[in-house]
């Protein structure tokens, strides 16, 4: 009991060493380059991050539970079909939908083609249509990140009972009425929680900023540490960035009070569907197609087009090798998150104490910081670690942990844990605490537990959450691109690469192959979310 009590803390002090290295840094002296920006970018800084977190989650919100509500209550048609595809988007990781769209208006670009095909114009669009500015930015994330509203919307949409909405009819609401009384504030803790998702990915959110120039909190952290080389200023950004997220979660978990948002009817009947026909009908299948066009069918054409003129990339060497690099970094990273937090899950069920319980709600917090602000919280102590052990043994250390795997991989647990905690304790929660009484009984240890009844008896839920943190840590670009070692890339990383250098073509290989590996989780999702409602 007391050596595990001594890992967990161990463990506890790891997890937290990253997030204090980061918060310190408020209080700690400015420098000179500190002072230049709090002069001349600070401001910019804030107003542009505050400005697209504003209007992103403004607009995601709207999208996604209209688009929720419409294909929950009303029959029209391809209502079946697009009640999946509008969960699609989820799939497509928004620095690569930022680098499609900037490219449609290029030469090699789709639409830049076709105007210039059928009426002579191409050069006229290029200059007429400017994607790389902040509006651009916020069409990007909208269209990437409104699924996470619309998929909770959607379940809470599905579970609300119809005779709610009956009672609300006789009282002579009309079906908007029941939608801005009775249908929203039921769904408020829903909608909240996704908006908070999107608000939190807009803050981490580094290729898509970085690529159409804005100046936000992130690339700011990036240009200070890389550009400026002052660390100091890096961390104070990401201090201030960490602060904001840590304000939100806070609003997010009070923002309900002492309300109550469930109805009381002991009679839980499924929502009643009504047809929708002439103008209505249209309407709502033209808003959702309009949705699935822009966010889904145009970015996957516009990379099968360029895929046909360079396909002849999969064939290097190099691509065989970031295919590699990827998958085996996120095979490894995702295989120890999981034993991790399923070790951490089973020790809150069977201890329950407060250290264990501590150590869980902190490891929780991981996924809702910003890979920047991880990465550069982990830096700073692997770095004191390095001139440490090189002072110790006289200039011949045993390891460099800067820029090494160790240190990526920290990155992933840190940042990626809250997807695994979740799942497993779900799949814990299933199994009753009786079978772990008996088996203590037995004699069996707190691992022949976890290996010859839990894992056999959650095979599923430990497969899912092994899927979902793979493709996470694949998706991964900020945390990746500052902790990588030298000469490692992968996908994310080569895509970024390819952008950045104008090679927008090239992007189409790694690109569909990542959104390919996406698709797994949002098939879950699809299975478990609009199937099986």
């Amino acid at each position: 009991m007391i050596k595990t009590k001594y890992f967990v803390i161990l463990f506890l002090v790891m997890i937290m060493l990253p997030i204090l290295t980061v918060f310190s840094y408020l209080f700690t002296p400015s420098t000179e380059i500190w002072s230049h920006l709090v002069d001349n970018l600070l401001l910019t800084y804030l107003l542009n991050t505050a400005f697209i977190v504003f209007w992103v989650a403004s607009l995601t919100g709207l999208i996604g539970v209209t688009c929720a509500w419409l294909v929950t209550i009303y029959n029209f048609p391809g209502k079946d079909l697009f009640k999946w595809l509008l969960v699609l988007p989820i799939a497509i990781p928004a620095y690569v939908s930022a680098f499609i769209y900037a490219g449609l208006i290029e030469p090699s670009g789709i639409f830049f083609s076709a105007v210039e095909q059928f009426f002579g114009m191409g050069a006229d669009l290029y200059n007429f249509i400017d994607m790389r500015n902040i509006y651009g930015v916020i069409f990007i994330l909208t269209i990437c990140l409104y699924p996470y509203v619309y998929l909770l919307c959607y379940s809470s949409f599905n579970q609300q009972s119809y005779c709610v909405f009956e009672v609300g009819r006789s009282m002579g609401l009309t079906n908007t009425g029941c939608f801005l009384k009775i249908g929203l504030p039921l769904a408020r803790p829903a909608i909240i929680a996704g908006l908070s998702f999107v608000i939190m990915e807009t803050l981490a959110e580094y290729g898509t900023v970085d690529y159409y120039g804005v100046s936000t909190f992130t690339t700011g952290i990036f240009r200070a540490w890389f550009a400026f080389g002052d660390e100091n200023s890096a961390l104070h950004l990401a201090s201030i960035l960490l602060t904001f997220v840590f304000i939100i979660l806070i609003l997010e978990k009070y923002s309900r009070g002492s309300s109550q948002y469930s109805h009381t009817s002991q009679i839980i009947r499924k929502t009643k569907q009504y047809d929708l026909f002439g103008l209505k009908s249209v309407f709502a299948f033209s808003w959702c197609f309009l949705i699935i066009f822009l966010s889904s069918i145009i970015p996957i054409v516009q990379l099968l087009a360029w895929f046909v003129d360079t396909y002849s990339y999969i064939f290097e060497d190099s691509y065989l090798e970031l295919i590699w690099n990827t998958t085996w970094i996120a095979a490894v990273s995702a295989l120890l998150i999981v034993i991790i937090s399923l070790y951490f899950c089973y020790l809150d069920r069977s201890l329950k104490d407060i250290i264990t319980n501590f150590s869980i709600k902190i490891l929780s917090l991981g996924y809702s910081i910003p890979g920047v602000v991880i990465a550069i919280g982990i830096m700073t102590p692997i770095a004191f670690i390095d001139d440490l052990q090189f002072d110790l043994t006289g200039g011949e250390p045993f390891f460099y942990i800067s820029g090494s795997f160790v240190a990526l991989i920290l990155a992933y647990l840190i940042r990626f844990s809250t997807i695994s905690l979740k799942t497993n304790e779900s799949g814990l929660n299933k199994i009753k605490d009786n079978i772990d009484l008996t088996a203590r009984t037995f004699g069996m240890s707190k691992f022949s537990i976890i290996k010859k009844i839990h894992v056999p008896m959650m095979k599923v839920t430990i497969i899912t959450s092994l899927i979902l943190v793979f493709v996470d840590v694949v998706k991964e670009l900020p945390a990746t691109l500052i902790m990588r070692p030298f000469n490692f890339n992968t996908l994310a990383v080569n895509i970024y690469e390819l952008a950045s250098a104008e090679q927008l073509s090239y992007i189409a290989s790694p690109a569909l192959t990542l959104i390919i590996i996406s698709l797994i989780p949002v098939i879950i999702l699809i299975r478990k979310t609009v199937n099986n409602v």
